[in-house]
């Protein structure tokens, strides 16, 4: 919040108000064991003084505001070179100050301070149970107020200074009964960390003796996860869900009994200056990582230099690995440490990161790395954490293959870990003769009859007449997998909003709870993260499949904007009079315009009529086509779930992303979608499809720019809604919901509309007087209500009026 300068007299820094910039990255304290641990003994002295002895920007190391060292390079085995400047050699450090630099602060950090204060106090007086409830204070079987849709407070607990200072801000505004200090084990954890969440407790329950202190740990120890999925990589970050998330989310449920999911607001030590990830993070976040937590975070906007001044201003405990040298605590191994951060833990804990690192040592061998100089290579350059698939892991005998057919969908699960028809319950309503092995699966109102045959250790799954549903073909391959390769770490059974899904020790969905909504085959890709992180090719057979069905089915013709204009305007005639296409270019039309749902069985259906009779302008058109298409052409959705806004891709390099999305179509076959899309973006002149995303030439390159774009009109946005609801059969939710990276559908994902945009039009929306939309506004915009009773098309229809 504040720009930091230096204090050359006492060897501090001083928060100040300023136009002038400050730090691009702001100091932190250094303490001696940092030093010894770099091997700064060997050029300075020092004492071994409890107060910092300099300051570090990065790797750059300064006494009284003059820079007298910067360190490069290091990994977990190599210590960094340290060089000196001019100014740093033959030192003789003395300690700082400290109480002089916080007295110096102490006006800034108030202000600092008591902003927090505000804000926390704000959001308890919003979401706190009425007192007359909690007279009986035995807050794990007695407490039952409704907290404003929360069912209780946490103060999320990391050992790291962040959390360090939420936790205190918090204690001083919130009384101790009305929350809990959670922390997670993963298992993983620094040895300093569990020592300062136990010193931490020891303070605080003393001064707080109705505080209550937890920590979730898995059952299962993280070294076997770790045998199972793999080493986590920054491709495949399964260690947060399952060894964090999990158990956290387990301890929850213990805590409140009676409600398997319940609502939790969590209080955490998040901030922006961390990564620019958490760079676009806001305050109060809602649904954002699970729609039934809400996280907020009183020092978002702080930097690194307050919270340490903070520290020091409340005499707070500091974690020993802070002292040591790391400038984040976290798990003692990760894909997103840095080499230096590694160099620093493997001295300090080897016997921790030898016990991860063996298993790496042992994984290379299936990838072909015998020799031992080459394990540890591999190991210092960090190539682990670059891991995209399964090469390497344990051999697996379970596998799904799909077979293509003509009109049925095929698949072999050789092995299945799990019963599918317990899995298939997520999908839909089930009705199933296990003595005919036959039955039906009912979604909304449509019926799918599918069969399951055993042949040995395979299950050989049929479904018939999806194919021209994608949507339902990609839940149904997500639950092949997950019954495939289950190893029951209920990272799904958290995404689940009802309580509705079971894993352990078996996989059980209770029906009467189940909405069919979908989260727990969404939140990752392949619906399961042994899966995904294995990615394992799925075979399949060709069995005379028809090259215009799936994602071939418009060969390499585009939805072009004059056939559309043609169809639009002879809509009723349109396959009688000379349309002026050629004899392959309309049969990919009549898939277009079926997946545009302009057109059923040769009839055009009653939202074309509904364009064509109330002359809606080509734009609105063309937005709620893009909706339909989402959720019914294949490279449609492709692209929307696997291109981020505001990306520049070149058509060869989503070649490739489309050929490992689908391993066992050729390049061929993959092209001709992917020049059906490119032809339809750039055929296009409305203004709305112009402003979502283009088509630029690089050279000889042709490169899609998906841009996103706010000026889309309240009609699109209302249907894009409620068809997310419609599909996830969910009728209220949260706007931050979404705007999650998973989301299927919505009018981010088609559009990318910003947040606060699309805050402004559900605001217009609400107004209208048939009450499609209602918006629930609590300390800022949150739940997102549609009426059920009414379909996408009857939603515009009843908008337009």
């Amino acid at each position: 919040m504040y720009k930091i300068k230096w204090n050359i007299e006492n060897n501090g820094v001083e928060l100040k108000y300023s136009m002038q910039s400050g730090f691009k990255n702001n100091p932190r304290p250094v303490f001696y064991e940092e030093l010894d641990n770099l091997g700064f003994n060997k050029y300075w002295n020092y004492p071994k003084s409890n107060n910092p002895l300099l300051w570090a920007i990065e790797r750059k190391y300064f006494y009284y505001g003059f820079e007298v060292a910067e360190v490069r390079g290091g990994n977990i085995y190599d210590d960094p070179e340290i060089i000196l400047t001019p100014e740093g050699r033959d030192l003789t450090l003395q300690p700082i100050d400290i109480d002089l630099v916080v007295e110096r602060n102490k006006d800034a950090l108030f202000v600092l301070e008591n902003e927090a204060l505000d804000f926390i106090e704000k959001i308890f007086k919003v979401y706190r149970p009425n007192i007359e409830t909690l007279r009986n204070k035995n807050f794990n079987t007695q407490i039952k107020a409704q907290w404003n849709k929360i069912d209780f407070f946490v103060a999320s607990f990391s050992g790291g200074k962040d959390s360090q200072v939420v936790l205190d801000l918090v204690s001083r505004v919130i009384p101790a009964e009305y929350y809990q200090v959670i922390y997670s084990d993963t298992d993983m954890e620094l040895p300093s960390s569990i020592e300062i969440f136990e010193e931490t407790k020891q303070l605080y329950q003393k001064k707080y003796p109705e505080l209550k202190f937890h920590i979730g740990k898995n059952e299962t120890s993280t070294e076997d996860y770790w045998k199972e999925f793999g080493p986590p990589s920054r491709f495949h970050r399964w260690c947060c869900s399952v060894i964090k998330t999990v158990p956290f989310n387990r301890l929850l449920q213990k805590l409140h009994k009676g409600k398997n999911n319940p609502r939790v607001l969590v209080f955490e030590g998040v901030r922006r200056e961390e990564s620019n990830k958490r760079s676009t993070y806001e305050r109060i976040g809602k649904g954002v990582k699970h729609t039934l937590v809400t996280n907020v975070r009183p020092v978002l906007n702080w930097n690194i230099t307050e919270i340490w001044l903070y520290l020091f201003l409340r005499k707070l405990p500091i974690n020993q690995s802070y002292r040591n040298g790391l400038t984040r605590v976290g798990c003692s191994v990760c894909p997103f440490s840095s080499g230096w951060s590694e160099n620093i833990i493997h001295k300090t804990y080897p016997e921790i990161t030898n016990k991860y690192f063996s298993i790496i040592k042992e994984q290379t061998k299936k990838i072909g790395i015998t020799n031992y100089d080459k394990k540890i290579s591999y190991i210092k350059l960090g190539n682990w954490k670059k891991r995209a698939g399964g090469k390497g892991l344990t051999n697996e005998t379970s596998r799904v293959d799909f077979i293509e057919n003509k009109l049925d969908f095929l698949a072999s699960l050789t092995e299945p870990k799990e019963n599918l028809l317990e899995w298939l319950k997520v999908v839909g309503d089930i009705i199933f003769d296990k003595d005919k092995n036959i039955g039906e699966i009912k979604i909304k109102n449509e019926y799918y009859k599918f069969e399951i045959n055993k042949e040995n250790v395979k299950e050989i799954f049929r479904i018939k007449n999806i194919e021209q549903n994608p949507t339902l073909i990609s839940k149904i391959k997500k639950v092949l997998y997950k019954t495939t390769y289950c190893i029951h770490c209920e990272a799904c059974q958290v995404e689940c909003p009802t309580g509705a899904l079971t894993i352990s020790p078996k996989v059980k969905v209770n029906t009467d709870l189940c909405t069919h909504c979908s989260n727990c085959l969404t939140f990752t890709d392949r619906g399961c993260l042994v899966a995904k992180s294995k990615h394992i090719s799925e075979g399949v057979k060709n069995m005379n499949r028809k090259k215009t069905s799936g994602i071939d089915k418009y060969s390499s013709f585009g939805l072009r904007e004059k056939w559309l204009r043609s169809f639009l305007e002879n809509s009723n005639n349109w396959f009688e009079i000379d349309n002026q296409l050629g004899t392959k270019q309309i049969p990919a039309m009549i898939n277009w315009l079926i997946d545009s749902e302009l057109l059923k069985e040769k009839q055009r259906t009653a939202l074309c009529k509904l364009f064509v009779d109330k002359k809606i302008e080509l734009n609105i058109i063309w937005e709620i086509i893009l909706t339909n298409l989402y959720y019914n052409s294949l490279i449609f959705n492709w692209v929307a779930n696997n291109i981020q806004w505001g990306s520049k891709v070149d058509k060869k390099k989503l070649l490739a992303l489309l050929k490992d999305s689908f391993p066992y179509l050729s390049e061929g076959t993959l092209n001709n979608p992917l020049s059906a899309f490119f032809n339809t973006i750039e055929q296009a002149s409305a203004e709305s499809l112009r402003n979502i995303a283009t088509i630029e030439k690089d050279g000889n390159k042709r490169v899609l720019y998906k841009k996103g774009t706010n000026n889309i009109n309240s009609v699109s946005i209302l249907y894009s809604l409620y068809k997310y609801a419609e599909k996830t059969n969910r009728y209220s939710f949260t706007v931050s919901e979404l705007y999650l990276e998973n989301i299927l559908g919505g009018p981010y994902k088609i559009f990318g509309i910003s947040k606060s945009v699309l805050e402004n039009k559900l605001r217009g929306l609400q107004e209208n007087q048939n009450r499609l939309v209602d918006v629930a506004v609590v300390a800022d915009l949150d739940t997102i209500n549609l009426r059920k009773d009414v379909t996408p098309f009857e939603a515009i229809k009843l908008l337009i009026g």
